[in-house]
């Protein structure tokens, strides 16, 4: 059964179209069960005695929770609260499609990819203290997909003179199970176990590297009372950020002129953070070429698990995306995030580039 929230606003926006032009989906699939509407429409059927379908489930999971239909809605409504939701009642009633119960099944395990972490990475782990007043969580992205990117934030925190560590046997956070399945009681018991690691080592301040780990943590785990009330959740850009304003890191120039930034969308929407990164690029000396959807109205490029279940629409999503950095005339598009990192790298049109801001920031010190 579904909440009386989800139902709410489910009903709320069965009838709605006022978000439906800015869903990634929905832009490139041009299918109204894509769209908030649709989806609601199939929720609201579920309290009216027709149940949800195998088709209306597979639905379900062509969205990319990136919340633009939330941040556009003027009266409040988030569809994510039943999209979640009905992905619970796809698990209980066994109408997850087959590709995506793949992908449950290695989450379920700690991971959303098969094989191990990076081995030059876990080789750097190893040489960190075991203990230390920071803890620097990179997530499952990072480790299975952009090492490149944890090993290139190390370089910068030991240039400002940062003593930090990372768990050696770093847990799944539980956001990407949640997105998954919903927040149900398994995701809270693989939180709290991550969270009762970090909290043994003693660490005062978190800095989180993928924006999906720190929302999930600082809101999720926050609503879970998870963490003690003194440990602090920061977003490795933010963490940056305050080194350069402290004048605990100093960067020299960079030559990139032709640049554009991508807003993460958990960064930019769900955390409401999106001056940090463009102060650290303008700190490097680059000028950025603004897309015009950026910072709150930023547009998803897929994400980490669409990227799995569904490589065909992820590539579809990311090239949209890839069109509004081709407008600015930008050669060089950056992110903040490892899954973003990812995604876009891996459909980058011909003469154009991906580049991480740690990458630069490496490269800067």
């Amino acid at each position: 059964m579904f909440s009386e929230k989800a139902k709410i606003h489910a009903d709320a926006c069965r009838f709605c179209w006022m978000c439906r032009h800015i869903c990634p989906v929905g832009l490139v699939s041009g299918k109204e069960g894509n769209t908030p509407r649709g989806r609601a429409l199939i929720v609201s059927m579920d309290s009216r005695n027709i149940p949800l379908t195998a088709d209306a489930a597979a639905l379900m999971y062509e969205c990319c929770l990136c919340n633009a239909c939330a941040n556009d809605c003027k009266t409040g409504y988030d569809p994510t609260v039943f999209t979640r939701e009905a992905r619970t009642m796809a698990v209980v009633n066994g109408l997850v499609p087959p590709e995506v119960e793949k992908v449950i099944d290695r989450a379920m395990q700690g991971s959303l990819y098969a094989g191990e972490p990076d081995s030059s990475l876990r080789a750097a782990i190893e040489r960190l203290p075991e203990k230390a007043d920071t803890l620097v969580y990179l997530g499952d992205v990072t480790l299975h997909q952009s090492p490149e990117m944890a090993l290139d934030l190390f370089k910068v925190l030991k240039a400002a003179g940062v003593e930090f560590t990372v768990l050696r046997d770093e847990r799944a956070s539980g956001a990407h199970l949640g997105d998954l399945i919903g927040y149900v009681d398994e995701v809270r018991l693989m939180s709290a176990a991550c969270a009762q690691r970090i909290q043994e080592t003693g660490a005062k301040k978190i800095v989180v590297l993928d924006p999906s780990d720190a929302r999930f943590i600082k809101q999720q785990w926050g609503a879970w009372d998870l963490l003690q009330p003194d440990v602090q959740v920061i977003t490795a850009t933010s963490y940056v950020a305050k080194l350069l304003d402290s004048g605990r890191l100093r960067l020299r120039q960079l030559p990139y002129q032709s640049t554009t930034f991508h807003d993460p969308c958990r960064l930019a929407r769900d955390l409401d953070e999106t001056e940090p990164a463009r102060r650290i690029i303008v700190a490097m000396g680059i000028p950025l070429r603004e897309m015009f959807l950026n910072r709150k109205l930023t547009k998803c490029c897929s994400g980490a698990i669409i990227h799995q279940t569904d490589p065909a629409l992820s590539k579809k999503i990311a090239a949209g995306r890839w069109e509004d950095a081709a407008a600015t005339g930008a050669d060089l598009l950056i992110t903040a995030c490892p899954g973003c990192r990812s995604v876009l790298g891996s459909q980058a049109p011909k003469g154009k580039l991906v580049r991480d801001i740690f990458s630069l920031l490496a490269e800067a010190c």
